[in-house]
């Protein structure tokens, strides 16, 4: 499928970030830094974040009343369900054609305005399946936004509808699988083994087009998997599967099972993320175990949650004041020092071809993983 953004533009945006990293520790100087700038240009309209926000929201108004303009020649006192979904799936069609052309004249790229325009667009298309078919079941509604909000992925790698296809895709198994007398028992299980599955998936990527959107997912993965198998949430969520209206909630079955769960995947993470110097898997891990603390302390500690949560708090910021002293001096290539990100050969020779005025040979860039637009989910971070 063609993108609708410029790849070489990406591409080059990378290059020049790159390039400003290292001119900031002082690996290259001005004239280096600009003349890589001019080399590397890309024209794609990039506000601050503050200007993106404003963008968003004027898009969202004007938005707004541009349909409830037009909708006033276009309805009536008697217009059915099934016209005001045909209204929906034309504004739709309208706003999915003007955010194309905005793409391509204005050189939006995740802009706000152009985030605006594919997020109307989605809701004006998923809207009118409630007023169609209003009596589906929850996981059809939801297998549908999965797929709506899967080609949107696919066609502008935007994040959010990246993680939201993700929580679509889990809201769809999650509610299938309580169709039958044993969903609750298999749920944890089938949520681990499908976050195991996207994760592994999404690692596959190496372009540099996904790299945002697989960073979002492998997050939601490691999450995902963790909780799946967390006592704390599967007993709890259990129980309000169940309607139960216990002030204690009853035990699970294969609660050993979820015991250990809840303590060795912290732990596995973290030494992943150590081992293979994966900054996301290591913070995850930490996150995880701060919330295994606080699973087996509402269960089984002498101490109110108040006191649990401030207990637990206060070990892991003593254990985290220890852990940056003790890596003041770089252990195992890990250090408390700001991340110095891992430069590709290839980008390297880019860069240091253009210091010395030479043209770079390079049999192209791979921007997956953790060392290229993967914010440390390689091997390095």
């Amino acid at each position: 499928m063609k993108k609708p953004y410029n790849l070489n533009w990406i591409k080059n945006i990378e290059v020049q970030r790159r390039a400003t990293d290292w001119a900031s520790k002082n690996l290259l100087d001005k004239p280096q830094l600009e003349a890589i700038k001019a080399q590397y240009q890309t024209h794609f309209y990039r506000p601050n974040f503050f200007v993106k926000i404003g963008l968003f929201l004027f898009a969202i108004i004007a938005s707004a009343f541009f349909m409830g303009f037009i909708s006033i020649f276009l309805t009536d006192s008697n217009i059915t369900d099934r016209g005001f979904a045909m209204i929906s799936f034309l504004f739709a069609g309208f706003f999915i054609f003007f955010l194309e052309r905005q793409i391509k004249l204005l050189k939006f790229f995740h802009s706000g305005v152009d985030n605006a325009l594919l997020y109307i667009s989605i809701a004006l298309l998923f809207v009118p399946l409630f007023l169609l078919f209003n009596d589906l079941k929850i996981w059809q509604y939801s297998l549908v936004l999965f797929i709506l909000l899967s080609i949107a992925t696919i066609r502008y790698a935007d994040i959010l509808t990246a993680a939201g296809s993700f929580l679509a895709l889990f809201v769809t198994l999650a509610n299938f699988l309580m169709n039958f007398s044993a969903g609750t028992l298999i749920l944890p299980f089938a949520v681990m083994l499908m976050a195991a599955c996207i994760y592994f998936a999404v690692r596959k990527n190496t372009g540099i087009y996904y790299a945002d959107c697989c960073k979002i997912i492998e997050i939601l993965s490691f999450a995902a998997f963790y909780l799946g198998g967390n006592y704390l949430i599967v007993r709890e969520g259990n129980a309000l599967l169940n309607n139960s209206v216990r002030p204690i909630s009853l035990q699970i079955p294969f609660a050993p099972v979820f015991y250990l769960f809840t303590i060795v995947i912290p732990f596995a993470y973290i030494v992943t993320g150590v081992r293979k110097k994966d900054r996301i898997l290591l913070n995850t891990g930490l996150l995880a175990m701060a919330f295994s603390m606080v699973s087996f302390g509402y269960y089984f500690s002498p101490f109110t949650t108040a006191q649990h949560i401030f207990v637990s708090g206060l070990a892991l910021i003593l254990f985290s004041a220890a852990l940056i002293r003790y890596l003041h001096r770089p252990k195992l290539g890990i250090s408390d020092e700001p991340e110095k990100r891992n430069i590709p050969d290839e980008l390297k020779s880019i860069l240091i071809a253009q210091t010395l005025g030479q043209d770079p040979e390079t049999k192209g860039i791979n921007f997956g993983g953790g060392n290229f637009g993967g914010g440390g989910a390689g091997e390095v971070y």
